[in-house]
């Protein structure tokens, strides 16, 4: 029997699933009803009770039990079962145990149908008693068959929680929730393992104390800590059924369970589908009872849901780390790109399918949108470049590899210089797919002219820098380059008088003119080759490279500067190799090297009084590849640490000197494949040497 619904004057009532329109009220309805009947506001006050419900309860009027007088169990589970039916809008059906006035608890089955206008909400109770001989199979059968629709409805939930991505707190919360309301004295933890399996990370437990948290939270995953830490060690279910035993009492968990009145505790590891522990779910209790066949259904099944949120969790976890590394590595490959001035494609070599970067469309200047396809880029190509492109294009189009420079003209008439690189790199069933890149040169083009303008410009500021030091030395030389051109002009002058005067005597002496005639070509000659080398010193003009001996050029500097050093009281001693050292070099460059050398060993010793001033030029071989030359004074020398300065260009020991000579005189023999160097002498003074490869004999 069910009442439905109430009015002032007839009610419609529902026995056994067919329907009766009656005309008594609703309290004389309730009177005749055979059964207990009462009415509650949505706190659980009763409003109304008829005459079964006072002589059961012992009221004499309206009283206050009813849903009071429920069995403890019932008072825990009604009303979940009470939101259960409000949220799927369907009316209560249960089974529970209300106190009569004696004390005892009797089966009744209890009905109830909520009204109102959604402001104040009533219900209506009807409880029908049980039979008086239901036994505790019954009772039983009743309990276990709604805790297992309880189960299945809730695990439902649960995974649909899981399933719409809820946070996987709140999934451990409703999981613990669950096993507590089900099972006796237990207190539920779940701890998480962190994704290298190192530490524990805290998922929930609704009735622990808060230190359980901070024990475990970022914990390091070790057996010394407890049960939890063997579990996710072991990866074997651990159980404690004493927690004062030496084994525990030692442990942080040990101590949380004996503070906290814990002397059970079961911890087992949650894995996942690939064998390895990802968390632990622990159940602490204060006295030992062994799960029923339902308790230890409910663990299993609280672990399995468990296993699926942290696989799901993880898994989402995983999808967004690879989801960010693909962004990044996006925005990586965008960024590098345009840095590099470099555009990538692929290209669906027979079926004509292409894939281009940003940054190529940006290199041709062409706008994405239009999608343009090979050809488009070809048409930007400089004319003067279009048939080494179609070319290199062919050979990819082929399946070869391309390495290719050429330019491009872009929309704003600006000439580009790009690189392109290709090769079929991998295929698509039996299609070769051309993957290469095109990389904007523009800039390394221009630079690399301007290098070589500025290269040009140094070696041309260079050979002015040595022709200014070359007229500046040979200008030091005046004095004995005068002597050098006087005396033979002073013999030409003499012996054209000679034979001025041989001419006028009668008969006039032939032979004597003769001899005298050849004294004048001879000095004639002398003053010439004097001149030549003088002008070729002085002249600018580039550099002449040609077989010439080193010991011939050492000589004629030792005779253009012999004057000068006789003025100067100097000496040279000459030890010269005995056979010809044949080196490739340019003459006029060589000289000035060596005449730079004479010079410097000059000026060293000026200030020289206390001995005799020496220098001496000296040839040998030092390998059968090269010839040194070297000049050896008595002069102030140098410190060692200034042996590499004295080479460095405006650094000097002169005070009116200007520090280029040797900086240039190793320029130029470094320009000959040679090296040069300064050294001081173990007594006064200092030689300065240098060695160039000898030419090598025709094989």
């Amino acid at each position: 029997m069910h009442l439905f619904r109430r009015g002032n004057l007839k009610a419609v009532i529902f026995i056994n699933g067919a329907a009766f329109l009656s005309t008594l009220s609703l309290s004389e309805i309730c009177e005749r009803i055979p059964a207990i009947v009462w009415t509650t506001d949505e706190a659980g006050s009763t409003i109304y009770g008829n005459s079964r419900f006072r002589a059961y309860f012992g009221l004499d009027g309206q009283g206050t039990e009813g849903l009071n007088a429920l069995h403890p169990d019932d008072a825990i589970t009604l009303p979940v079962k009470i939101r259960n039916a409000r949220r799927e809008g369907l009316d209560l059906i249960a089974d529970v145990r209300l106190r009569r006035m004696s004390g005892e608890y009797c089966w009744f089955a209890l009905s109830s149908s909520p009204w109102g206008d959604g402001a104040a909400i009533e219900y209506c109770w009807v409880a029908v008693k049980r039979n008086k001989r239901a036994d505790a199979n019954f009772v039983q059968r009743v309990a276990d068959s709604w805790q297992a629709s309880h189960l299945i409805h809730s695990e439902t939930e649960i995974l649909e929680m899981v399933a719409r991505g809820t946070a996987t707190a709140e999934v451990f919360d409703k999981v613990c929730r669950l096993v507590e309301e089900l099972i006796d004295d237990c207190f539920c933890c779940i701890l998480e393992l962190s994704l290298d399996r190192r530490h524990f990370r805290f998922g929930a437990a609704p009735r622990l104390p808060g230190g359980f948290k901070d024990a475990f939270d970022r914990s390091e995953v070790a057996a010394g800590l407890g049960p939890c830490g063997l579990a996710a060690t072991s990866r074997r279910p651990v159980e404690v059924l004493d927690s004062a035993s030496d084994a525990l009492a030692g442990t942080a968990e040990g101590r949380l369970m004996l503070l906290n009145g814990f002397n059970v505790c079961q911890a087992n590891p949650i894995l996942s589908p690939y064998g390895n522990t990802a968390g632990v779910f622990t159940i602490y209790r204060q006295r030992h009872a062994a799960f029923s066949l339902f308790e230890q259904q409910v663990v299993d099944r609280a672990i399995n849901i468990i296993s699926i949120s942290i696989d799901r969790t993880r898994h989402e976890e995983a999808l967004v780390r690879r989801e960010t590394q693909v962004r990044r590595s996006q925005a990586q490959l965008v960024a590098a790109q345009r840095i590099s001035s470099t555009g990538s494609f692929t290209f669906d070599i027979r079926n004509n399918e292409y894939m281009c970067s940003e940054e190529l469309y940006r290199i041709f200047d062409i706008d994405p949108s239009l999608e343009p396809d090979i050809y488009d880029l070809r048409k930007r190509v400089y004319r003067d470049d279009l048939a080494k492109f179609d070319a290199e294009l062919q050979r990819a189009l082929s399946g070869q590899s391309i390495d290719v420079t050429f330019r491009i003209m872009t929309s704003h008439a600006s000439l580009k210089f790009l690189r392109g690189l290709a090769q079929v790199s991998y295929h698509v069933g039996d299609n070769p797919v051309l993957v290469g890149t095109v990389q904007d040169i523009t800039d390394f083009k221009n630079a690399q002219e301007a290098l070589q303008r500025g290269e040009e410009a140094l070696i041309r500021a260079r050979e002015d820098l040595a022709y200014v030091s070359r007229v500046m030395t040979i200008s030091a030389l005046t004095a004995s380059i005068a002597h050098e051109v006087s005396q033979p002009l002073a013999g030409i002058l003499t012996n054209a008088n000679a034979c001025l005067r041989l001419l006028a005597l009668s008969p006039p002496n032939i032979e004597a003119v003769s001899e005298t005639a050849r004294r004048t070509i001879r000095d004639t000659l002398r003053a010439t080759e004097v001149i030549k080398r003088l002008r070729g010193m002085f002249a600018r003009q580039p550099s002449t490279m040609e077989h010439t001996d080193l010991n011939e050029l050492a000589r004629e500097v030792i005779v253009l500067c012999a004057r000068d050093l006789h003025q100067k009281s100097i000496s040279v001693i000459a030890h010269l190799e005995t056979k010809p050292l044949q080196v490739m070099g340019d003459r006029v460059q060589l000289q000035q090297v060596i005449l730079n050398m004479l010079l410097n060993a000059r000026d060293a010793m000026g200030d020289i009084e206390i001995q005799p001033r020496s220098l001496t030029v000296s040839t040998h071989l030092d390998t059968e590849d090269s010839a040194v030359l070297s000049i050896t004074d008595v002069g102030i020398g140098f410190p060692l640490e200034d042996a590499d300065r004295m080479f460095e260009a405006f650094f000097t020991t002169k005070q009116d000197g200007m520090g280029i000579g040797l900086a240039i005189s190793r320029s130029i023999i470094e320009n000959h494949g040679g090296i040069m160097w300064a050294e001081p002498n173990d007594g006064p003074g200092a030689t300065v040497s240098f060695s160039i490869p000898l030419r090598r004999s025709p094989q």
